[in-house]
C-alpha cells in the first residue's frame, strides 16, 4: 500500500471513529457542552422593600410544590438585552405589595421585555404608587397590561370585597378552578360557605380581554390578558393571591400561577404526580356502627375493588356520641368491627378518623387537657395498627374539627397526610393559616366540594339530582387527568341506591381510566410518600436552539419523576437512559423509570 493510500485510509478511520464517538455521545446524552445551554427559570420580581416577606414566601412555596424553576430577581437583573432576558426568564411575576412603586426605567424594561416575547403576570397593585408613595392617576403598567387598575371609588376607597366569576364552568376549569368550585353565577365558592368574597381594586379595561370578573358592585375585571404580536403577553390578576394562600385558600394562587406559567409562558416543570398521571384520593370516613352494614352492599356493587386503593378512615372506639352509648364502630370487637377492618385492608390504607369517640372527641377536642386529647388519638391509632399489623399513616378530623396542635401529635407518631376542610378544591399542600405554616412535615389533602356540599349524604339531603352528581364526577376526573393534578373527594359508607349508583359510576370510570394509564387511584399516604421524595428532587432546565437539557438529582431516587416540556407542533427526539415519554397536545411528558440518584435528559428538536 502506498503512503498516500495509507494516509487516506487513516483519514477515513479517523472520520469513522469520530462518527462512532458522536453516536455514542448521543446515546449517553453527552451531546453538547453545558455552556451551549441557557438555564430557564421564572422570575419573581421584587422592586420595593419587603414590608411583607410572607408574601414572597407564599409564592415560593406554591412554585416549589408545583415544580416550576423560579428565582427572585430585582431591577438589576433586568439590565440586559430584552431577547436575552426572555431567553433566561420566559416569565416574570410581580407579586402584590412588592412592586407598588416602579421606576420609569423598570417600567420601560418590562415594556421592552414583552415586546421581545416575554410573559408578565401582574398581581393586584404593581406600579400603582409614585415615588412619594402616593396613588398614581394611572398605574405605570396600565398601558402595557391593557387595563387601568387601582382606581379609587367616589369615597376614596382603593379596594372592596366582591366575587370571582367566570363566563362558564369550562372557562373556569381552563384556569385551574377545580370542577365543583363554582356556585351560582359561576362564582368561586367553598364547602359550606357558598360564594366566596375576594378583595379587588376597581379596574377598567383599556384594550385587554376580560377572562374573569365581579358583578357584586357593577362589573369589574378580575382576570385579564393582553397578547402581543411578538408572542409576548401580560396577564393581570385583580386579587391579592398571597393573602388568600395564607388564609387557607391555596387554590386562588395555585390556579393563577399554573395557568400563567403553563398556558402562557410554557415554563417547564417537574410534575408533582407519580409518572405525571392524574391522581384521585377517595376518602371514606367510617364514623360509627351505622357505617358497617353498607360496606357489604358497596363491595357487591363493585365500589370496593382491589385495583382501586382508597383512604379508609375509621373511628375505632365502641361509642360515638358519648362514652358508653355503644354506637361506635368497635374495631377491637371480634364480632363487630374487627372483621371489617381486616376486610377493608384489601381496598386501601386504613387511616385514623379522629380520636376513638367520633362526636364526643370532636366536640371536646379543644376543651380536653392536651394529654387527654393525645390519649384518645393514641387509642384510635394503636387499635387500628394492632389489627392491620401496619402503622397508621393517615388521619381525618371528625366533623372537620382539626386545630393545628393535632398536627404536632400526628407528626411525632409517623402520620404522613391528613384530610383537610381548608384550601378546598386544591392540591396536596403544606397548609398556611393566618400566615402560619400549620402542616409541619405533613401533607394536607384538601377536600374537593361540589358547591356547598362534599359528602353524598349532603347531596341527598339537599336534593342534588343524581345525574348532576355523576356529571360532576366525570368532569372532575377529566380535569384531574388533563391537568395532571391530585384531588381528594370524601364521603361515608352508604347503602342507599343514590349513593351506591354514584359511587359505582365513579369506580367504573376510575378503574377504566387507571387501566388505560391516565389515572392513579391511591390512598393519600401513598401520594404523600411520593411527594416527600418529589420535594427532594433537584431539577434544572436548560435550553438551546436545538432543544432542551434537563438534569435531575435525588439521593432518594428518581423513579416515577416526570418533567413536562413544551414542544408545540415540532418533531423531536428524546435522548437519555431509563426514560419513558408521551406527548399530550403540545407538551411532552418524560418519566425516569429507574430509581437512580441522577439522570440527564436531552430533547432534540428535528427540522
Amino acid at each position: 500500500m502506498t503512503r498516500s493510500k495509507i494516509f487516506e485510509t487513516s483519514i477515513l478511520i479517523a472520520i469513522l471513529t469520530g462518527c462512532l464517538l458522536l453516536m455514542a455521545a448521543i446515546g449517553t446524552g453527552r451531546l453538547q457542552p453545558a455552556s451551549a445551554y441557557q438555564q430557564v427559570q421564572a422570575g419573581l420580581l421584587v422592586t420595593g422593600s419587603e414590608s411583607s416577606p410572607d408574601t414572597l414566601m407564599a409564592y415560593q412555596a406554591v412554585l416549589r410544590e408545583e415544580g416550576f424553576p423560579a428565582v427572585r430577581v430585582g431591577p438589576e437583573d433586568l439590565n440586559q438585552q430584552p431577547r436575552a432576558l426572555v431567553a433566561r426568564y420566559p416569565a416574570l411575576i410581580l407579586p402584590e405589595g412588592l412592586n407598588q412603586s416602579l421606576s420609569p426605567e423598570v417600567a420601560g424594561r418590562l415594556n421592552d421585555y414583552v415586546l421581545a416575547g416575554g410573559k408578565v403576570l401582574l398581581v393586584y397593585d404593581p406600579g400603582t404608587k409614585g415615588a412619594d408613595g402616593g396613588n398614581m392617576a394611572e398605574p405605570s403598567l396600565a398601558s402595557l397590561a391593557g387595563v387601568n387598575y387601582g382606581l379609587p371609588d367616589r369615597g376614596g376607597k382603593e379596594s372592596y370585597d366582591g366575587y370571582w366569576q367566570f363566563p362558564s364552568p369550562q372557562e373556569a376549569a381552563g384556569w385551574g378552578i377545580t370542577p365543583g368550585k363554582l356556585s351560582h353565577g359561576n362564582a368561586v365558592s367553598s364547602y359550606g360557605y357558598g360564594r366566596l368574597s375576594y378583595r379587588h381594586v376597581r379596574a377598567r379595561l383599556l384594550d385587554a380581554r376580560a377572562i374573569a370578573f365581579d358583578t357584586r358592585q357593577g362589573w369589574n375585571p378580575v382576570i385579564t390578558d393582553k397578547l402581543y404580536p411578538s408572542g409576548g403577553a401580560v396577564v393581570y390578576a385583580n386579587l391579592p393571591l398571597a393573602f388568600y394562600k395564607q388564609m387557607s385558600d391555596d387554590l386562588a394562587m395555585r390556579s393563577v400561577l399554573r395557568t400563567f406559567l403553563i398556558k402562557y409562558a410554557h415554563v417547564p416543570r417537574l410534575v408533582n404526580t407519580p409518572g405525571g398521571r392524574g391522581g384521585l384520593v377517595l376518602n371514606f370516613h367510617l364514623d360509627s356502627n351505622a357505617h358497617i352494614l353498607p360496606l357489604r352492599a358497596m363491595i357487591q356493587r363493585g365500589i370496593f375493588r382491589p385495583e382501586l386503593q382508597y383512604s379508609i378512615h375509621i373511628t375505632a372506639g365502641p361509642d360515638t356520641y358519648h362514652p358508653g352509648d355503644g354506637q361506635g364502630f368497635d374495631a377491637a370487637s371480634p364480632v363487630k368491627g374487627r372483621p371489617w377492618v381486616k376486610e377493608m385492608q384489601k381496598y386501601g390504607a386504613i387511616g385514623s378518623h379522629g380520636g376513638w369517640i367520633h362526636n364526643y372527641f370532636a366536640a371536646n377536642l379543644e376543651k380536653f387537657p392536651r394529654q387527654e386529647a393525645w390519649r384518645y388519638l393514641a387509642l384510635n391509632c394503636d387499635t387500628l395498627a394492632a389489627i392491620t399489623g401496619k402503622p397508621v399513616l393517615e388521619y381525618s378530623a371528625p366533623v372537620g374539627h382539626h386545630p393545628p396542635f393535632v398536627n404536632e401529635w400526628l407528626q411525632q407518631h409517623g402520620v404522613l397526610a391528613y384530610y383537610s376542610p381548608g384550601d378546598t378544591g386544591s392540591a396536596p399542600t403544606r397548609s398556611i393559616f393566618h400566615g402560619r405554616q400549620v402542616s409541619g412535615n405533613l401533607w394536607s389533602f384538601p377536600v374537593t366540594p361540589y358547591g356547598k356540599y362534599a359528602a353524598l349524604e349532603e347531596f341527598m339531603a339537599f336534593g342534588v339530582p343524581l345525574p348532576e352528581v355523576e356529571g360532576w364526577l366525570d368532569n372532575l376526573l377529566n380535569f384531574i387527568e388533563e391537568d395532571h393534578v391530585i384531588r381528594l373527594i370524601y364521603t361515608h359508607a352508604n347503602r342507599k341506591e343514590y349513593a351506591l349508583e354514584a359511587l359505582a359510576h365513579l369506580a367504573e370510570r376510575a378503574a377504566r381510566d387507571q387501566e388505560e394509564g391516565r389515572l392513579l387511584v391511591w390512598p393519600m399516604s401513598r401520594f404523600a410518600a411520593f411527594l416527600n421524595r418529589y420535594e427532594q428532587t433537584e431539577a434544572t432546565f436548560s435550553r438551546e436552539p436545538a432543544g432542551w437539557q434537563v438534569k435531575l438529582a435525588n439521593k432518594a431516587g428518581l423513579e416515577d419523576m416526570t418533567v413536562a416540556l413544551y414542544v408545540g407542533a415540532r418533531r423531536y427526539r428524546v435522548l437519555g437512559r431509563h426514560l419513558s415519554w408521551r406527548q399530550e397536545g403540545e407538551w411532552l411528558y418524560i418519566t425516569t423509570t429507574a430509581n437512580a440518584a441522577a439522570n440527564q435528559i436531552y430533547v432534540r428538536v428535528l427540522k
